[in-house]
């Protein structure tokens, strides 16, 4: 694969020795410390749940067999991080790995976050059910699609094997509650769900406002390394009331969203203001007109 470094590269039986062994491995790989906090544990995460799912299967060695039947590799590409893996199963695994592959491939992020919380609180202790509770968790920490094949072996057996890629650069959430004089921030990459809403009067305005601007400039940066964004970034405002302190900083934060659409990212900006706030929906007409671009105004109950 042109561009890649591999981090880890096993083939072999996996037990808990092998696996504890890897995981160490992996642990002290320069290319795999060197990832961000988030997209590292996001990583170790998939890299277990790929062993332990290779070790709950008996098939992994078969009698004479040079223990080449299991596999698993990791590694950095340019913008993500590619996980493969593979081992051998028999007819039922493959019925049951499909129906679980399948439905995970159906849902979106919400579902299968719902499917999750079910799932766990079902589960036995003895995880029998574990395959299945541990592709949902995958599907999850990735982000993506999971891609899978099964190819005959013989003997009613098939090689299983699974792909999942986890983007590089995986943005951390910023979420500040409310206070009596600041707004609530949620800035979450996950639940596309960028807002300020509340009163804004903070007495240090530039030390409340700016690690959202530094945080705006980081997600700004991320987005401008996408190559294919299909949703839309928008950008919600819902002040109930804010000083001039606070108009200076929240305008140039529209401005550096203008400079994010000047590049070609689909930003979208929405201002709410109360049933019958007609100063508010002013204060966002103007900061509209010094900024040439346009916001959709929409009437809430704040």
């Amino acid at each position: 694969m042109s561009g890649s470094v591999i981090i880890l590269d096993y083939q072999g039986s996996v037990d808990v020795k092998v696996t504890e062994s890897l995981l160490e491995k992996l642990k002290k790989n320069t290319d795999f410390t060197s990832l961000g906090i988030i997209t590292r544990k996001r990583v170790y995460s998939i890299v277990v749940e790929c062993l332990e799912n290779i070790g709950k299967y008996p098939h992994g060695t078969l009698s004479g067999s040079n223990d080449s039947h299991s596999r698993i590799s990791v590694r950095k590409n340019q913008e993500k991080i590619d996980i493969q893996a593979t081992n051998l199963i028999d007819e039922i695994a493959k019925e049951k790995l499909t129906g679980y592959l399948e439905l995970l491939k159906s849902l979106d992020n919400e579902a299968l976050r719902n499917l999750y919380d079910t799932r766990i609180c079902n589960e036995s202790v003895d995880g029998q059910n574990g395959a299945g509770l541990g592709l949902i968790s995958m599907a999850l920490k990735s982000g993506n699609n999971i891609n899978y094949s099964f190819r005959q072996h013989g003997n009613g057996l098939f090689y299983f094997e699974i792909n999942i890629s986890i983007d590089r650069y995986i943005m951390r959430k910023l979420i500040i509650e409310k206070t009596s004089t600041t707004p609530r921030v949620v800035l979450d990459p996950e639940k596309n769900l960028f807002l300020i809403s509340g009163e804004s009067r903070p007495h240090d305005v530039r030390e409340f406002y700016g690690p959202i601007l530094s945080w705006l400039e980081e997600y700004g940066n991320h987005l401008l390394r996408q190559k294919d964004i299909k949703e839309p970034f928008i950008f919600c405002f819902e002040f109930a009331y804010f000083n001039s302190s606070s108009a200076k900083m929240i305008l140039d934060l529209c401005k550096y969203l203008v400079a994010l659409s000047n590049k070609g990212i689909n930003v979208q900006v929405k201002w709410y203001h109360e049933q019958g706030d007609g100063d508010m929906l002013e204060v966002g007409k103007e900061m509209s007109r010094i900024i040439k671009f346009p916001f959709e105004y929409i009437e809430s109950e704040i």
